[in-house]
């Protein structure tokens, strides 16, 4: 066990500065913030205020038909997602279980936590993990142009990585992507006959975005018996418990309706994220309480 960590923290160590540099390198180049046609440009809200900007909506989305009922939104519009790829298995992610459950008290950011399923074998079996959590944070590298995961790792705004128990590196990632990526604000209504729609703007977005229904567990604990944590209480906050493609949103304005059966284990968050190819950056967001929802 000690050569396995020995062994792996090397690895951590070397794949850290090559991940980290390679996506500040791309959040700057492919930032968008002096496209004047962006609809919702984000800044770096004040250190005393946990809000974004609210710039009115350009395009040509209509407003919501008379007969949908509008859903509140349990964060600020277009949020700054979080996510944080950890394991109950891993000794070193609890310090960013923690960190991740203070930036949950922050209206502009949406803080996700999904759990991997690699560690699993080394003793204990994570209930939250799941292996398609592993393949999106696979798929976050690859887009990044690497192939290097780690925990705790965190990706702001679907561009830049860094490590989830760094308390100054994950604040200067926010306010890099606050100052350098725009949000689309979007609509989240529900028809007559109970559907949830969530409405997306007229944008010039280029690339056409992938849509992700998120559903997610407000906060959970867990006592490990087995693995690098055995002994210890865990609490984890905003867990994922579901993660499904929805739609493609091309830049027209367009609707997508949520299907109950599309949230698996029910949980009491739910989130839409969309994410410019597959894996690039996150260029909307909102989240919603699943009972108010459903």
């Amino acid at each position: 066990m000690k050569l396995f960590s020995a062994l792996r923290a090397g690895l951590i160590g070397l794949g850290l500065v090559v991940s980290i540099a390679a996506a500040q390198a791309q959040s700057v180049e492919g930032s968008g913030a002096n496209e004047p046609s962006l609809i919702q440009p984000l800044v770096q809200p004040s250190p005393d205020q946990n809000t974004v900007q609210d710039v009115p909506p350009a395009g040509s989305l209509a407003s919501p038909k008379q007969e949908y009922q509008p859903i509140a939104l349990s964060s600020m519009p277009a949020p700054m997602v979080v996510e944080l790829f950890t394991s109950e298995g891993c000794s070193s992610c609890p310090p960013a279980d923690a960190l991740l459950g203070e930036l949950a008290q922050r209206q502009y950011v949406l803080p996700l936590s999904f759990h991997v399923d690699y560690w699993d074998y080394i003793g204990w079996k994570d209930r939250f993990a799941d292996a398609q959590y592993t393949r999106r944070q696979y798929a976050y590298a690859e887009a990044r142009g690497g192939s290097m995961v780690y925990t705790p790792q965190m990706v702001v705004a679907g561009a830049i990585d860094v490590v989830g128990s760094d308390r100054d590196a994950v604040e200067k990632a926010l306010k890099t992507a606050y100052s350098r990526n725009t949000m689309y604000r979007l609509h989240v209504v529900r028809e007559a006959d109970g559907k949830v729609v969530v409405q997306f703007p007229d944008a010039p977005i280029g690339v056409p975005a992938t849509i992700w229904l998120v559903t997610y567990q407000k906060s959970a604990e867990s006592h490990v018996k087995a693995g690098e944590n055995a002994g210890r209480d865990l609490k984890t906050y905003n867990v994922v418990r579901s993660l499904k493609k929805v739609g493609l949103w091309n830049g027209p304005a367009t609707e997508i309706t949520l299907s109950i059966d599309e949230t698996a284990e029910r949980p009491d968050g739910c989130a839409v994220i969309a994410n410019q190819a597959e894996h690039g950056p996150i260029i909307a967001a909102a989240a919603f309480n699943y009972n108010k929802a459903w």
